[in-house]
């Protein structure tokens, strides 16, 4: 009647570890037992080296928790989440390292994933070494598909070439990325198929983020003023938030 996945995945990864293992990467669907009931749960354990030590690199590249957070988006994009509308809060509870772990939702009271790294008195208390990092996803806690059936279509590449354009804004020094990325993704959800922060940048305008958007056309390809007018709802969608575009 276990609560949690990870302490039977924390074993699996030790016993790896005890026999030479140095990049661990487990995970495991089941059930979790809890007051209200069974909850079918996934979880995902990553311990050890994501990359072995190269001539490129120098070192052996450790894990961290941007790499359980990759984890997580993937599956709940495979298992058929909104992933657009998800929400990130930072810290995943006591279980977890308070500035190195986070949980998505949509909203404060549906909880669909905790995320990150393992608090170090919890990783020492399994034996596992300092810096694991995992994850567990809430299966029951996503909403169900309003399509129906529920196979996932067959993939059918687009026709057309997709089309990128990058959005420089200052913003407001407490704005989340996430936040700003899922604002440019809503203003036309139609023809944005991807966002993503691609650069940072501190200077005495303020905090500066650059977002990539990949647009998809459909049967046509787009003209300039229809990109031009995709562009000024994306610049209004961050305005929203306090963003104004970068000069």
């Amino acid at each position: 009647m276990r609560p949690s996945l990870l302490p039977g995945l924390a074993a699996a990864a030790r016993r790896n570890a005890d026999r030479g293992a140095g990049s661990v990467r487990l995970f495991e669907l089941g059930r979790r037992y809890l007051a209200d009931g069974e909850h079918s749960t996934l979880a995902v354990m990553l311990s050890g080296d994501r990359n072995p030590r190269n001539w490129q690199s120098g070192k052996a590249e450790r894990f961290d928790a941007f790499d359980a957070k990759a984890e997580v988006l993937a599956l709940l994009e495979a298992a058929g989440a909104p992933v657009a509308n998800l929400t990130l809060t930072m810290g995943a509870g006591e279980a977890w390292h308070p500035g190195r772990s986070a949980r998505f939702g949509l909203g404060p009271k549906t909880i669909l994933s905790d995320f990150g790294e393992l608090h170090p008195r919890v990783a020492k208390a399994l034996d596992l070494p300092a810096g694991t990092v995992a994850a567990e996803i809430y299966l029951d806690a996503i909403p169900a598909s309003r399509s129906s059936g529920h196979s996932r279509p067959p993939y059918a590449p687009p026709l057309l070439q997709p089309v990128t354009r990058d959005f420089a804004f200052i913003v407001p020094a407490d704005l989340q990325a996430d936040a700003l990325v899922r604002a440019v993704r809503g203003a036309d959800k139609q023809a944005i198929v991807g966002a993503r922060i691609f650069d940072r940048f501190e200077g005495d305008a303020g905090l500066s983020l650059a977002v990539e958007v990949v647009l998809q056309p459909g049967e046509k390809s787009f003209t300039e003023a229809e990109i031009a007018e995709i562009g000024q709802r994306i610049i209004a969608a961050a305005a929203k938030l306090g963003a104004t575009l970068r000069a």
